[in-house]
């Protein structure tokens, strides 16, 4: 925490001001209309506060969303369930399963907050409503004011006071990825660094273009002008994946390929030198008319390209000629998507709009039903025994114990390992208490007027809206301000009463400790947990590949793009079996592009070629289905050489040719991570074959 406050610049200087303004605005309002509960709003405010504009614009709309029909949902239950509060927890659990598997399904979507506070605003009205049945509409209403209160004031202040927003973010990021992705291609394509360095650049990559896709559904917030532009950009963001793909495919082909056939390779070495510098000299072009210059020259390097290729008969004759035939190839596509993205970039950055209407790929992450499921049932079961307790103890606290177990199950919902989660959560939850205590029974008391109000409350929310700022500081801040400003309780009519208090207090604490408790002993946890996870996932989505005929090229890539974005988030490179399982990821999203490839070329193939083709794909579909369910196989590579060979032998058509090399590049890079890809560690050891990345 030390380090981040040294690091702090005046941007978060001016959140952490804005944030506290907008609440201590929202404070003011509550009092001046009289609600019951005006600190909901000061922390409604910190919770919608974001960085960027467009962001608290969009987590505003769905929370204001999410609470309404959390309100809704809160007053039928009590009208259908009034007299019996175990219906009625019932209810509200299955109410809150539905909300935390909505928000751990949709993960990063601005959408996913409408399941959140469906969720934990039914919690927060529906307890408080159980109590006091007949004044059900009245308390909804209200806490609904609240909550629109504070949501409404941090939208304003952050759109309207020096507002960051997420459109200018954009236009920089759009600036400065082309330039980046070409500098990464120019090491690629030169083999200029390491194998490890290599995936570190290509995490980095990666993340920059999942990066852009967030920035453009926040940008579409707080920058209506690029709305034109949207279609544009998610063109932009599917070229760079394609790229990215089909460069970490030529790279390690040649790799092999100078391991192999140095002699072959040295001839090809001066073609991707040339690619690499047409890249990186192309990469500034700033308006429509660079761009089109620029396309001359890659006219120019496609035809260089094209009298390299080898012939069929190279290609009967030694397989590594498919190698440099895949490389010349696959380089051409790099120079026409990267043209493509050139273009885009420049109509986007000179606001100039596109001719035509271009069909926009939308970036589509992965998602995980049965871990949401898990999650959802989790939350469910939380708030059953801590209504069972409140229930039987007949604790006048036990509503808000069943509150903050709810909301610390829905929070923690999605993440790796949520009882540790939960288990610093409780800790700050603590240190919130202490605080609340030291407001509420030496601070608050003397004070007559807002203004003394809002100098005391400054130096507490001020320095949370500094960690606030910080994504890494972000799970320190928030039970701080969750438990510290909710148990100030600060109304009109305060009563500083010592044994309601402790007893507010013990019912923060007790829920946040039962909801940890769930946590840990009911949810599967830890990075190796969500790995598994995403392999399996990464697995069935090979299998769908290969054997579906209704294929959504751009869908695939973006939700492996996804995943692999999710588990450099959780491996290190530098480690030798991460290392292993992050290249193997890369190596599917390969093969798995060239299933698709085969699926395409099918109709337009003869019938001699297209059956053991599709016999090879459907034995690929079963290995990979088995290879999700965690059984270990020997890899078809017998299946795939027969084919490869077969349909090579028929004729000399370019798609028969392009199909016999995705046969033999989906062996051979299946061979190369044979262990990844099912085979017992053993074998694979003392097969000894060669090892070529498609």
């Amino acid at each position: 925490m030390i380090e981040v406050l040294r690091t702090l610049s005046w941007r978060e200087v001016v959140f952490s001001l804005k944030s506290f303004a907008a609440a201590m605005l929202a404070l003011y309002i509550a009092f001046r209309l009289d609600l019951s509960e005006p600190m909901w709003s000061v922390t409604t405010v910190y919770v919608v506060s974001q960085p960027l504009a467009g962001m608290v614009l969009s987590k505003s709309i769905y929370r204001v969303l999410g609470t309404i029909i959390g309100a809704i949902a809160s007053v039928a239950f009590i009208a259908m369930f009034s007299n019996s509060r175990e219906l009625f927890c019932l209810a509200l659990a299955l109410w809150m399963g539905l909300g935390t598997t909505i928000t751990v399904y949709l993960r990063d979507a601005p959408q996913a907050y409408v399941g959140m506070l469906s969720g934990y605003s039914a919690a927060i009205i529906g307890l408080a409503v159980a109590l006091e049945p007949e004044s059900a509409f009245d308390i909804a209403v209200a806490r609904c004011l609240e909550i629109v209160l504070g949501i409404v004031c941090a939208t304003v202040v952050h759109h309207l006071v020096f507002p960051q927003r997420a459109g200018d973010a954009l236009r920089k990021a759009l600036q400065e990825t082309l330039p980046s992705m070409a500098r990464w291609a120019g090491d690629a394509l030169r083999g200029q660094y390491s194998e490890a360095q290599g995936l570190i650049d290509r995490r980095r990559i990666i993340g920059t273009v999942v990066l852009l896709d967030r920035l453009r559904i926040f940008a579409m917030f707080d920058t209506p002008p690029l709305k034109v532009f949207d279609p544009a950009i998610r063109q932009i963001e599917g070229k760079l994946l394609s790229l990215l793909a089909i460069l970490m495919s030529v790279y390690d082909r040649f790799a092999v390929l100078t391991r192999e056939r140095p002699a072959l390779a040295a001839e090809l070495r001066p073609l991707l030198d040339h690619a690499a510098t047409h890249m990186e000299e192309s990469a500034g072009a700033r308006t429509p008319g660079d761009a089109s210059i620029k396309s001359d020259d890659a006219a120019a390097l496609r035809t260089e390209i094209a009298s390299y290729i080898p012939t069929v008969e190279e290609l009967r004759r030694d397989r590594f000629a498919f190698l440099a035939r895949s490389i010349l190839l696959r380089l051409t596509d790099v120079i026409d998507l990267w043209r493509d993205a050139v273009w885009l970039r420049t109509h986007v950055s000179s606001g100039i709009r596109l001719p035509g209407s271009l069909a926009a790929p939308a970036f589509r992450p992965y998602r995980d039903l049965n871990a949401a499921l898990i999650d959802g049932a989790v939350t469910a079961i939380m708030v059953i025994v801590a209504s069972a307790f409140w229930i039987l103890s007949a604790w006048p606290s036990g509503p808000t114990a069943v509150t903050f177990a709810a909301i610390i199950c829905a929070i923690t919902g999605g993440r790796d390992d949520p009882g540790v989660i939960s288990i610093n959560f409780l800790r700050m939850s603590v240190l919130g208490a202490l605080i609340a205590a030291l407001y509420v029974f030496a601070i608050l008391p003397p004070l007559t007027g807002f203004i003394p109000l809002v100098a005391v409350l400054a130096p507490f929310y001020l320095f949370c809206g500094l960690l606030l700022a910080n994504p890494s500081t972000v799970q320190v801040v928030m039970p701080l301000i969750f438990t510290g400003g909710g148990l100030m309780a600060i109304t009109n009519r305060m009563a500083y009463d010592f044994e309601s208090f402790l007893n507010n207090a013990l019912g923060y604490i007790v829920g946040i400790g039962m909801g940890a408790v769930a946590l840990h002993l009911l949810r599967p946890k830890g990075a190796k947990r969500a790995v598994e996870r995403l392999l399996h996932g990464l697995f069935r989505d090979l299998a769908n590949v290969f054997r579906t005929t209704h294929l959504d090229r751009a869908g695939f890539e973006s939700r492996m793009f996804d995943r692999i974005n999710a588990l450099f988030a959780r491996l290190d490179p530098m480690i030798a079996e991460d290392r292993a399982i992050i290249q193997g990821a890369l190596a599917s999203l390969r093969i798995g592009l060239n299933a698709i490839a085969l699926r395409t070329w099918l109709p337009e193939l003869p019938a001699a070629a297209s059956a053991p083709i599709e016999n090879a794909l459907t034995v690929l579909a079963g290995h990979f289905l088995e290879v999700a369910r965690r059984r270990r196989g020997l890899v078809p590579s017998g299946v795939l050489d027969q084919v490869t060979r077969q349909i090579l032998a028929l004729d000399e058509s370019a798609v028969t040719v392009r199909a016999a090399e995705s046969i033999f590049a989906i062996g051979m890079t299946m061979r190369q991570h044979s262990e990844f890809f099912g085979e017992p560690r053993d074998y694979g050891a003392a097969a000894g074959m060669v090892a070529v990345t498609v």
